[in-house]
């Protein structure tokens, strides 16, 4: 009898770094199909203000629901960008 494959268990890393002033976040999302990798794709953020906090929440949301491993390295401490560990 065959195993049925395990899911593959999701990730969020959140670094804190020092990076330049006009830097909000670097934001690293790896895709996944079939369990397996299948693309990265690398955003920095420049914006600091609320333009910039919306997009950083849109990237991370939308991508985490989608099944993709996000890295984040900013900064700001996470709670400063809505994420609650």
């Amino acid at each position: 009898m065959i195993e049925p494959k395990k899911p593959r268990k999701q990730e969020l890393d959140y670094h804190v770094s020092a990076l330049p002033d006009e830097i909000l976040a670097i934001v690293r999302v790896s895709w996944y199909v079939d369990g397996k990798p299948d693309e990265v794709d690398e955003m920095v953020l420049m914006e600091d203000g609320q333009n910039g906090y919306d997009a950083f929440a849109a990237i991370v949301s939308s991508a985490l629901q989608r099944g993709a491993n996000v890295s984040i390295r900013s900064g700001y401490q996470a709670a400063d960008l809505g994420i609650i560990q």
